[in-house]
């Protein structure tokens, strides 16, 4: 009998439009030409949908969009794996504007703050999740809180979510990090250097550390994973301790955003399939990689995947 694929669900309390234009030669204070190369929804848990539906794994995408946009969200996900269920809230969708510049291989992203959210919208949220969040399944919220939530108010929706017994993952800034510290039964963190250094309260300056402080955090969930950009990553599960690196030529990188959306969808979609901590961790760093070669941000292509999967290399961390 075939395995099932759990739920998975995205939960975007913070999306947006993002705007996406090819700028050579960008310089700041000067006029300077542009091509508009795509404006579509995203926001970190609308691009984890994204790229789950592209490695073939359904989800749902729930959380909240500003006044009107609920249909036009839905219309991007249309013909897709992905289920559009949001909440309209009062207040306007924030717009994010990524500038490649092409000739230099730099980027620039620009972020907007978002709507507030209201006790209302957190309450229809709250509800939501107590119904999408089952026993076994994937509750993926990621991306920064929007302006009203604090930390306390995030680490109610990630015990709700626990409550429920599903898989709760967590790849958050701000005080979405601090919800870390003060939610119950997490299954996975995903924090970058710097957020690792926020959480554990002190700088992190040598794999030595990465490790202490990743294993601090472990002891209170199952799976802690230490993005590292161009280095790879880290994970640090019950079993063991890994790292992968991408062995990819810098030269060939277009654009760094939404790589660590595609690294958590690739080692979503790999845990969803059976798959061990070391080859989600390995296939995630080859799904990061992939979206790095992509000039519009939450994209990947599977064949370079599966290219860039041959190049990772993993070893236990001793």
């Amino acid at each position: 009998m075939a395995r099932e694929t759990p739920a998975v669900v995205c939960v975007a309390l913070n999306p947006s439009w993002d705007r996406t234009l090819d700028v050579p030669n960008l310089e700041i204070g000067k006029h300077v030409r542009g091509r508009l190369l795509s404006v579509q929804a995203a926001g970190k848990a609308v691009n984890v949908a994204r790229l789950l539906d592209a490695l073939g794994t359904p989800s749902v995408l729930t959380g909240l969009v500003g006044e009107g946009d609920r249909d036009r969200f839905a219309a991007t996900f249309a013909k897709t794996r992905v289920r559009v269920e949001m909440f309209e809230t009062a207040g306007r969708t924030r717009e994010n504007i990524t500038l490649v510049d092409t000739e230099r291989k730099a980027d620039t992203h620009i972020r907007d703050l978002g709507f507030s959210v209201a006790e209302e919208d957190l309450a229809r949220i709250t509800k939501k999740l107590r119904i999408l969040a089952g026993k076994g399944a994937y509750v993926l919220l990621t991306g920064s809180l929007p302006p009203g939530m604090d930390a306390a108010s995030f680490a109610g929706l990630l015990d709700v979510c626990a409550q429920k017994g599903a898989r709760v993952a967590v790849d958050s800034s701000g005080a979405g990090l601090e919800a870390i510290h003060l939610a119950q039964d997490l299954w996975l963190t995903k924090p970058n250097r710097e957020e690792l250094a926020t959480l554990a309260g002190h700088t992190i300056d040598s794999d030595a550390a990465i490790r202490e402080a990743a294993e601090t955090l472990r002891h209170r969930m199952d799976e802690v994973v230490v993005t590292l950009g161009a280095d790879g990553a880290m994970v640090f599960a019950r079993n063991g301790a890994w790292v992968a690196r991408p062995n990819v030529d810098p030269m060939a990188v277009i654009n760094t955003v939404g790589s660590g959306d595609a690294f958590l969808a690739g080692y979503v979609h790999c845990h969803a399939a059976g798959a061990k901590p070391e080859a989600c961790l390995r296939f995630g760093v080859a799904c990061g990689t992939a979206a790095t070669l992509q000039l519009r941000a939450g994209q990947i292509n599977t064949h370079d995947v599966q290219a860039a999967l041959e190049k990772v290399t993993g070893e236990p961390l001793g």
